[in-house]
């Protein structure tokens, strides 16, 4: 008589969850993947719109620049200039702007009065501005179609004098010849780099190139 081999059957519900399991897992995959890509897309398009601000926020150098000097033979102690936006640049605000100055031998960073109650400027009326940067400060001297607020924006010109050490410690200044990098780094934006030298005769009022 022949014997009979057993087979162990699959039901149709075990086979159920082993669907649902799988459409489960799949479903949680696809989850993921989807989560994924849009996080992708997300971050993609925060880059293109900080981009874009780095790109529109440019300043640019309006006309030459000064430096001064209250003792030729020694150095220049003081540099002069007007900045404005780029076409198409988004307002910046030089409460929030910083500088830093660059020689042969220093790299400082240039701050505003603190103590001014109109941020930046200086010589205004009124208040506790200084009329002019102190050492190793920078302050907007004067400006051109603006509004009265720190915000440089469209149209608008300031001028910008910025101080190296006090006259009774010149080693900071600036001697003849001698080149310099005045960094302008703005809170949103590329920042500017000023190269310049001084010439090699010095006068109270010089151009520097």
């Amino acid at each position: 008589m022949k014997k009979f081999q057993k087979f162990e059957a699959f039901t149709g519900l075990e086979a159920a969850i082993v669907l649902i399991a799988f459409v489960v897992v799949a479903a949680v995959f696809s989850y993921v993947v989807l989560g994924a890509g849009f996080f992708t897309t997300q971050k993609a398009q925060q880059v293109v719109y900080t981009g874009v601000q780095q790109a529109s926020s440019n300043i640019l150098i309006l006309g030459e620049t000064y430096g001064y000097s209250v003792n030729p033979s020694v150095g220049i102690n003081a540099i002069e200039f007007s900045i404005g936006l780029a076409a198409g640049g988004t307002a910046i605000d030089m409460n929030k702007t910083t500088f830093t100055y660059q020689n042969s031998t220093i790299l400082r960073t240039i701050d505003f009065p603190t103590g001014n109650t109109t941020g930046p400027f200086c010589g205004s009326s009124g208040g506790t501005e200084q009329p002019e940067p102190g050492a190793w400060q920078w302050c907007i001297m004067g400006t051109q179609n603006a509004d009265g607020d720190a915000l440089l924006e469209r149209n608008e010109q300031f001028t910008v004098q910025v101080n190296l050490s006090a006259a009774s410690d010149p080693t900071g200044w600036l001697p003849p010849s001698e080149d310099f990098t005045l960094t302008i780094r703005p809170d949103i934006g590329a920042a500017l780099p000023i190269h310049k030298a001084a010439p090699g005769g010095l006068t109270p009022v010089n151009l520097l190139y």
